[in-house]
């Protein structure tokens, strides 16, 4: 029970970092410099409040002509001859401005009686008069919702977090404010950035100067460390139920 919760948690772990909406905040872009590589993987262990190991994840990025593919995969620990659950998302961005252009997520969770439930996401972000929208599409075993969102100003898709966050002109004079969009359930928000020191943290990856980056949203306060040296990939990321631990990094020669 604990780790299938866990990794439904973990599957929507920027949404735990995107508490109640702060609309009033003046928002901008946030994006200096993207620092991604081609052919780029990261791995990561993810436990629980508790410490215990719930499941892995993976992090991957590959260049698409003007476009980065971001990839997310996630595997729950599962007992022997169960099966575990899984999340895999895809997200097209812009390759210099990370601005989105839509996505696909699909899971399998495993219920309490052991048995399989699928569902999936799509989603795309069109251009118009006055405002853009968000359009997506829920399919969860055969029952279909579909529905669009009008979008505020300086908005990024908020599975691309573990991206975006690298992207940042770091400093302890950081604060900045911009817009996540969750097209799983067709919200957004104001997200608050501020990165008040460098800490030394240890992972199953090593040891890493990083920054750590303060991620508020109305009273949610969560923190990410980001490594201070290039790519900048996330070193460790808390949303509050679940902990990404960075275990091992791919990078192309």
């Amino acid at each position: 029970m604990v780790r299938r919760a866990g990794l439904a948690a973990a599957a929507l772990m920027l949404a735990a970092a995107c508490g109640a909406a702060t609309p009033t905040a003046t928002t901008e872009d946030v994006v200096a410099d993207a620092p991604m590589v081609d052919g780029e993987r990261y791995r990561y262990e993810l436990v629980d409040a508790d410490g215990d190991l719930i499941g892995h994840g993976e992090l991957s990025t590959r260049l698409e002509g003007s476009r980065w593919v971001l990839e997310q995969r996630y595997q729950g620990v599962a007992e022997a001859g169960e099966t575990p659950s899984t999340d895999f998302t895809t997200l097209a961005v812009d390759a210099a401005t990370l601005k989105p252009f839509g996505g696909l997520r699909e899971a399998t969770r495993v219920n309490d009686d052991g048995e399989a439930e699928g569902e999936s996401y799509d989603w795309g972000y069109l251009e118009g008069s006055g405002a853009d929208r968000l359009e997506s599409s829920r399919n969860r075993d055969g029952d279909v919702d579909e529905g669009e969102l009008r979008l505020r100003e300086h908005y990024y898709d908020n599975e691309s977090s573990l991206w975006l966050w690298r992207a940042l002109d770091f400093d302890v004079e950081l604060d900045l404010n911009y817009v996540s969009v969750n097209a799983l359930d067709r919200t957004q928000q104001t997200v608050n950035l501020r990165a008040p020191a460098v800490e030394t943290i240890e992972v199953p990856a090593g040891t890493f100067e990083t920054w750590r980056l303060i991620v508020r949203n109305g009273r949610a306060v969560r923190s990410a460390w980001v490594n201070v040296d290039a790519p900048h990939q996330v070193v460790q990321w808390d949303n509050g139920d679940v902990v990404f631990r960075l275990e091992s990094s791919e990078l192309p020669q």
